[in-house]
């Protein structure tokens, strides 16, 4: 019921085809300015707001086939929106966010930067082409998930040498690979920062969420290790927020059953408002066994 309310267009943010750049975006920036709704109407940000909707598609594909079925058409669009691979589609350009040079998704949309298109959060990147991967399967479509593969493999290996950080990185300055993330990656610069927020759990932790089944194959144990002693761990006691949800939840990589015991134990933390704490308890009990998990 919840997920109607977007399907059949009801909710707050109402989306439309949008004939000039040819895309699936929300109307009230046609009226309300570039801002409303973090950019959308301006094609910002895409691949991570329509990841979120396109999971949750695929997961009520895989338990309900007839609801699938139903609304197919909706999922392709936002699907095609982001990541259409046929030159024949004359609805929607092709490859619109994915970079097939550089490896990973830029999120500017059509807004003007000095510095160049941007990237902040690569886990919202790789979400979006894991829910379509899971959609092509829940949907029987292999091709489609052939060409996913090879976009997540690409984007694993791009996000290792530019984005996460590990000690011998080979494409950062000495003094810049201590920060462990790049923040924001433009095209002319990197910055250590978030759009909203300058503290060290912003800035890590937006490159850590939604933290799902695929988060392991960009986020192996070594890195997570490093940037959890460099950086994390002499902060998490001091982080009173929402984001030290997310910060345990990525710590469950390296270490389950402290993560396990956080999340069981202390029943008044704030949870950032994607997560909840069955997810929680279920993502730390399975987190140590995560190259199995990968391997599946």
């Amino acid at each position: 019921k919840t997920m109607d309310t977007y399907t059949q267009n009801r909710q707050q943010a109402k989306l439309g085809y949008d004939t000039t750049w040819k895309g699936i975006v929300c109307v009230d920036g046609l009226t309300k300015g570039p801002d409303a709704d973090f950019g959308n109407t301006w094609y910002n940000d895409h691949h991570f707001h329509y990841g979120y909707l396109i999971y949750t598609a695929a997961i009520l594909r895989h338990l309900d086939e007839e609801w699938g079925k139903q609304n197919e058409d909706w999922v392709y669009n936002l699907i095609r929106d982001v990541v259409n691979p046929s030159e024949e589609d004359s609805y929607f350009p092709v490859f619109r966010s994915f970079d097939w040079f550089n490896g990973h998704s830029w999120a500017k949309g059509l807004f003007p930067s000095a510095d160049g298109k941007d990237e902040e959060s690569t886990s919202e990147d790789v979400n979006f082409y894991y829910a379509t991967k899971l959609w092509s399967i829940a949907s029987n479509r292999p091709s489609l998930t052939q060409l996913m593969d090879l976009i997540l493999a690409i984007l694993s290996r791009s996000l290792r040498n530019y984005f996460l950080i590990e000690d011998d990185n080979k494409n950062h300055p000495t003094k810049f690979i201590k920060n462990k993330v790049t923040g924001i990656l433009f095209e002319n610069k990197v910055d250590y920062t978030t759009y909203f927020c300058a503290d060290v759990e912003c800035i890590h932790g937006i490159q850590m969420l939604p933290i799902t089944p695929i988060t392991p194959y960009t986020r192996d144990k070594t890195f997570v290790t490093q940037e959890w002693d460099q950086k994390l761990g002499p902060i998490i006691n001091s982080v009173n927020n929402t984001w030290k949800s997310i910060l345990y939840l990525n710590y469950a990589t390296i270490n389950p059953e402290a993560a396990y015991q956080f999340f069981l134990n202390n029943g008044d933390i704030p949870f950032d408002d994607g997560l909840s704490r069955t997810w929680a308890l279920f993502w730390s009990s399975i987190a140590g066994s995560n190259d199995t998990l990968l391997e599946n």
